[in-house]
């Protein structure tokens, strides 16, 4: 009766032993995994889970793991401390990126080729954006051009050909942009009213006093102009600090003078291709 005790009691002992038998593998991020360890390599660890252990074998980086506690008792550690998880505004900002490019709210450029309805020439232009999209920005572009087509004439008084003066016009238009998306960005389009302020010359032909209808000479006179003018411009800006720019507007004046006397309304066209600094 003795023996049978014994062996029921080591047999029951050795069931419990087989049942509580088991790793248990601690990660890093605080998952605990009860298993059957297979192996151990360089880099990684093999298991069964404990439940299945008929079941497919598993493999885990050892990066990812804190310790194993083995089913001896024994402990294993691999690193101390839990991975940090990713907190909310960790998050939100991962899921809001930053724009890589700060794009500066100034820019002062030069128009190396620039055109009116006087002629061709070259300007300036500063711009400041109001505010922090810059949706809004004040403008104000400056310029002079020349009348370069107009030839020469012959002075029936002298019978000599002669160079007609290349007239000069000075013009300041400060004014307004819009940038519907706004500024900051690789290409960007605006539209706004300018004021137009011109001073300069302009050549006129004189006639013969005889009236036979031809012309003796050339005369210049001062040429004042005060108009409105309507701008479009294609922005592009491919790094923080430089600028390159397509601009065209067109509008009418308000007041025309030639010699001190109002000419009427007449066309303003104004435009040209700009390289400039952000800052």
């Amino acid at each position: 009766m003795k023996l049978k005790t014994s062996l029921l009691s080591v047999f029951v002992i050795a069931i419990c032993s087989t049942a509580f038998a088991q790793d248990k593998i601690y990660k890093k991020n605080g998952d605990v995994v009860e298993a059957k360890i297979k192996s151990v390599g360089i880099k990684t660890l093999t298991y069964v889970r404990f439940d299945n252990q008929s079941g497919p074998e598993y493999t885990i980086i050892k990066n990812e793991i804190d310790k194993i506690v083995y089913q001896n008792g024994s402990e294993e550690e691999f690193g101390r401390g839990r991975a940090p998880r990713a907190s909310r505004h960790a998050k939100d900002e991962a899921a809001e990126p930053e724009e890589k490019i700060k794009y500066k709210h100034n820019v002062l450029a030069i128009a190396p080729l620039q055109f009116s309805e006087n002629g061709l020439g070259f300007g300036l232009s500063y711009e400041h954006a109001l505010d922090k999209k810059g949706i809004i920005a004040f403008y104000l572009p400056a310029a002079i051009t020349f009348d370069l087509n107009n030839g020469t004439y012959l002075n029936q008084t002298t019978g000599n050909y002669q160079n007609i003066p290349a007239d000069a016009m000075v013009y300041a238009m400060p004014g307004i942009k819009v940038y519907p998306t706004g500024c900051n960005g690789l290409v960007r389009y605006s539209i706004g009213p300018s004021l137009v302020i011109g001073d300069g010359q302009k050549s006129s032909q004189t006639y013969d006093p005889t009236g036979n209808g031809n012309a003796t000479s050339y005369i210049t006179q001062s040429h004042l102009v005060l108009g409105m003018i309507v701008n479009n411009t294609l922005n592009i800006n491919p790094s923080p600090h430089i600028f390159l720019g397509l601009e065209f507007g067109f509008g009418f004046t308000y007041l025309n003078r030639i010699g001190g006397l109002n000419q009427g309304t007449e066309g303003l066209v104004q435009g040209g291709f700009k390289i400039g600094y952000r800052f």
